[in-house]
C-alpha cells in the first residue's frame, strides 16, 4: 500500500503492478507463449518482416506502412523522452527506497524484459497498432471491398486479438504498466489514421530526405531541450542496468537513439530506392510467382541484415544500424525488383 502523501502516478504505478502481478500469475506456464507475443509486436519487425511483406504484394500499402512504421517509432522515443514514463521492473525497486511506500509487489524478470528506454507509451503496443491498422484498412479497401461485413469483422476481430496480445505480453514480461501500452495503442491508431495512401503513393527521393531531416530535427530539438532542463536524456539506460536481473538481459537496441537511426536510414534507403528505381524505370508488373520469389528474397535479406551484429560498446554501433537499415530499404524496394525484371526480360 501508499503512504498518503504519495502522489498520482505512484498510485497508478502500484495499481498497475499489482494488474502485472496477477498476470503473471495466470500465464505463468506459457513463458515462452508471452516472449513470442512481445516478439511479434517488436517494433523492428515492422521494418523486417511487415514492410516486405505489404510491399512486395502490393506496394502502395508497403510504403504506407513503412512511413507509419517510421513516424510512429519516431513520435513513440519523442514522447518517452518528455514523459519520462517509469517501467516496472525497474520501478518496483526504486520505489522501495521512498518512505511512503510500505508494500510493494514484486514481479517476475525474463529475458526481454530489460528494455532500455522510458517506458510510455509503449513502442511495441504504438508501432503495432499503427502498422497493423494501416494493413488492415489497406486490405479491406484493396482485397475485401467487394465482400461482405463478415469479411471486414474479421480483419478488426484479427487485428484486435493481436493487439491485445501483444500487449497483454507486454505487461507479463513487466516491461510497461498497463497505462502505457493503452497509450501506445491508442496514439498509433490514431497516426495510422492520420497518415493515407495518398499522402505516401507518390514521394520522390526529395521528399525522403525532407522528411528525414526534420526526423533529425526533432530529435536534436528534444534532446536538447531536455539537457537545457537539466534533466538526462540517458536516465533509463542506467535504471535498465541497476535493476536487471542479468546483465545479458539489458539490450542496447531499445534506447530511443537507435530506434530514431532505425527510422531516418529506412526513410533514406527506401528514398534511394525510390530514386533508382524511377530513374531505371523497372516494370512493377510481377507475376504470383515472381511476387512470392520478391517476398522470400526480401525477407532472408531483411533477417540476414538484421543479424548482424555489433558489440553497443562499439562506437561503430550506430553507424552499423544506419547502413544495415538503408541497405536492407535499397534491397527490397530496387535491387531485388531490378534483378527479377532482369530475368523476365531474359526469359521473354
Amino acid at each position: 500500500m501508499i503512504g498518503e502523501e504519495a502522489g498520482i502516478m505512484e498510485y497508478v504505478h502500484l495499481r498497475g503492478v499489482e494488474i502485472i502481478q496477477q498476470i503473471q500469475h495466470t500465464f505463468r506456464h506459457h513463458v515462452d507463449l508471452m516472449q513470442f507475443l512481445t516478439r511479434v509486436g517488436d517494433p523492428r519487425y515492422a521494418f523486417l518482416i511487415y514492410f516486405p511483406l505489404a510491399y512486395c504484394f502490393h506496394r502502395s500499402t508497403g510504403t504506407r506502412v513503412l512511413w507509419v512504421a517510421c513516424l510512429s517509432e519516431w513520435l513513440n522515443g519523442v514522447l518517452k523522452w518528455i514523459l519520462h514514463g517509469e517501467r516496472p521492473y525497474w520501478w518496483v525497486n526504486e520505489v522501495k527506497l521512498h518512505d511512503h511506500v510500505v508494500i510493494v509487489p514484486s514481479l517476475e524478470q525474463y529475458s526481454l524484459t530489460c528494455e532500455t528506454g522510458p517506458g510510455s507509451p509503449s513502442g511495441h503496443a504504438m508501432v503495432t497498432s499503427a502498422v497493423l491498422y494501416s494493413i488492415g484498412t489497406s486490405f479491406i479497401k484493396h482485397g475485401v471491398k467487394h465482400t461482405g461485413k463478415l469479411e471486414r469483422s474479421l480483419v478488426w476481430v484479427s487485428f484486435t486479438i493481436v493487439l491485445i496480445a501483444v500487449n497483454i505480453s507486454r505487461l507479463f514480461i513487466a516491461t510497461h504498466f498497463p497505462h502505457q501500452v493503452v497509450a501506445g495503442s491508442i496514439t498509433g491508431i490514431l497516426l495510422a489514421e492520420v497518415v493515407k495512401h495518398e499522402h505516401t503513393n507518390h514521394l520522390s527521393f526529395r521528399h525522403y530526405v525532407v522528411w528525414s531531416l526534420l526526423l533529425v530535427s526533432g530529435v536534436f530539438l528534444t534532446y536538447t531541450g531536455i539537457t537545457f532542463l537539466g534533466l538526462d536524456p540517458l536516465w533509463s539506460l542506467d535504471l535498465a542496468k541497476k535493476w536487471c536481473a542479468k546483465s545479458e538481459w539489458v539490450h542496447p537496441d531499445t534506447t530511443p537513439f537507435f530506434a530514431f537511426v532505425r527510422d531516418v536510414s529506412s526513410l533514406i534507403g527506401f528514398g534511394i530506392g525510390v530514386l533508382l528505381r524511377d530513374s531505371g524505370k523497372i516494370s512493377i508488373k510481377l507475376s504470383v510467382g515472381k511476387k512470392l520469389l520478391h517476398v522470400g528474397v526480401s525477407l532472408l535479406l531483411s533477417l540476414t541484415v538484421e543479424n548482424i551484429k555489433i558489440s553497443s560498446t562499439s562506437s561503430m554501433f550506430y553507424v552499423v544500424g544506419f547502413l544495415k537499415f538503408t541497405a536492407m530499404m535499397g534491397g527490397v524496394v530496387y535491387v531485388i525488383p531490378w534483378l527479377l525484371s532482369r530475368n523476365k526480360a531474359k526469359d521473354m
